[in-house]
């Protein structure tokens, strides 16, 4: 019996892998370009070590150094102006294995979460503005305040992580209170991992690599804004509004009508009950739903 239920199954991390890159979704779309320009830049590492090694010269140094320049932003906007490109492929740009397996972990988490409660589009919006917004508060920072002003000429920021503070805020201020397990530690909510996060990079900002630890404040600022005015614009206000005054009509299956906090009690038990099955395909995926949860989640998209 356990055998064939999905929460009891080992997953094979060969059909995991397998059916990321078969799944077509902004996610792994986002996931794959950041990895294919990591491959690409390997490559084309390798050859030029090849070619610098028969002509016995450094050019592979000259070029890559060079390559490096073009594709991460500069602090500086005198060099920006020269390619101004850069605010974006940076964002994919990765020169480390490690800083590239972190990002894609995180990005993967957080993307997600991100898609549980909002679209696809808007997780492509947010990871590109997003770190658009971490770049330039990392440009404004370092052309601002006296203490960069020796690096400013030679400084650089490359890599998702701006972008994936701007959807972890967003998806943070959306559904603060959505749960995460965290091994060695358990349970905890969204609101605390980001602050956390937050104050992270604050404090790290005189301890080194101050343009990155900006760049994803930055990130996160837009996240938090962007997700404030989903829940604020007045298209939502007005179909509150519109639903308070369907509530004195309401009716139950008995025909009799029920009160305001009436309503309000099941709604509430509703959401709750979507907030739970949600959670449990973020942890085990959509296949580990019974049939009744199925159904429940398929007709309460349709409301």
């Amino acid at each position: 019996m356990f055998a064939r239920n999905p929460l009891f199954q080992t997953p094979n991390f060969r059909m995991i892998l397998k059916e990321f890159f078969q799944r077509r979704s902004a996610l792994n779309l986002l996931v794959i370009i950041n990895i294919g320009v990591y491959i690409s830049d390997l490559l084309f590492r390798g050859i030029m070590s090849l070619i610098a090694f028969l002509m016995n010269s450094n050019i592979n140094e000259v070029v890559m150094n060079r390559v490096i320049q073009l594709l991460s932003v500069p602090a500086s906007f005198e060099t920006f102006i020269s390619q101004p490109w850069s605010i974006v492929t940076s964002l994919f740009f990765h020169i480390s294995f490690w800083h590239l397996l972190f990002n894609m972990l995180m990005l993967v988490v957080a993307g997600r979460i991100f898609n549980q409660y909002l679209n696809e589009k808007k997780l492509i919006l947010t990871y590109l503005i997003g770190g658009i917004a971490g770049n330039l508060l990392y440009q404004i920072a370092y052309q601002t305040f006296p203490v960069f002003q020796e690096a400013l000429p030679d400084s650089m920021a490359m890599g998702a992580s701006g972008s994936i503070m701007a959807i972890l805020a967003a998806i943070t201020v959306y559904r603060p209170r959505h749960e995460l397990f965290l091994f060695l530690i358990g349970k905890i909510k969204l609101q605390w991992i980001m602050l956390i996060f937050v104050l992270l990079d604050l404090i790290s900002i005189p301890g080194g690599n101050a343009g990155g630890h900006i760049a994803h404040l930055g990130g996160a600022m837009y996240g938090a804004i962007y997700s404030s005015l989903l829940l604020f614009q007045p298209s939502k206000i007005k179909k509150k509004k519109k639903k308070q005054k369907f509530y004195t009509s309401y009716t139950s299956s008995s025909d009799r009508p029920i009160s305001d906090e009436e309503y309000n009690t099941r709604k509430k038990e509703k959401e709750m009950k979507i907030d739970t099955i949600l959670d449990k395909i973020s942890k085990y995926g959509y296949e580990a739903l019974s049939k009744e949860e199925k159904d429940f989640l398929f007709f309460a998209s349709k409301k």
